[in-house]
């Protein structure tokens, strides 16, 4: 009886801690957000709604109109994306690596990644960002892993936990 009432103790004051976004994570904490939550994509300003996806390594955007150029040699794409009001913000980008998409009973699609400035809550990182074709799913960004490790921890039942906060200016590094 002593051994259940310690082991429902321990794991009560495990979920505290990490449902007050206290755990620490490489020296800092991780802030519990939703699994969906407002990002700003900068210097562009265009506010959109994504998905934070702990099944997903990289980050994805809905890009339409993806067109391939080179510029001083090097391999660049233009692209839109699309808020849900209808504003509609180009993008420039060099690619920095193609990557190859696996999903189930899919074949793998090769996808063209791209750097850019992603702010989620008080987070503004430079962040890896494949161009995808996300206009029949219900967001048009999607958060992948490599953007949240260290600093976001998902709590499944909450959503719109934080607005996008970029005024620190200066993106963080890595």
């Amino acid at each position: 009886m002593y051994f259940g009432k310690l082991c429902l103790g321990l794991f009560l004051g495990l979920v505290g801690v990490v449902m007050t976004g206290s755990a620490s994570a490489g020296g800092g904490g991780l802030r519990v957000m939703g699994w969906l939550e407002r990002v700003v994509i900068q210097p562009e300003g265009l506010l959109l709604e994504a998905k934070l996806d702990t099944g997903a390594k990289t980050s994805s955007i809905d890009a339409k109109d993806v067109v391939e150029f080179a510029r001083d040699g090097k391999k660049w794409v233009r692209f839109s994306v699309s808020d849900r009001k209808g504003r509609t913000v180009m993008f420039e980008r060099p690619v920095v690596r193609v990557a190859r998409i696996r999903r189930g009973g899919v074949p793998v699609a090769s996808r063209p990644v791209v750097m850019m400035f992603v702010c989620l809550g008080n987070s503004f990182r430079e962040v890896e960002v494949n161009l995808g074709k996300r206009a029949k799913l219900s967001t048009p960004m999607l958060i992948g892993r490599t953007t949240m490790e260290g600093r976001v921890a998902v709590d499944s039942s909450r959503r719109f936990t934080a607005e996008p906060d970029c005024s620190g200016g200066k993106p963080e590094k890595g």
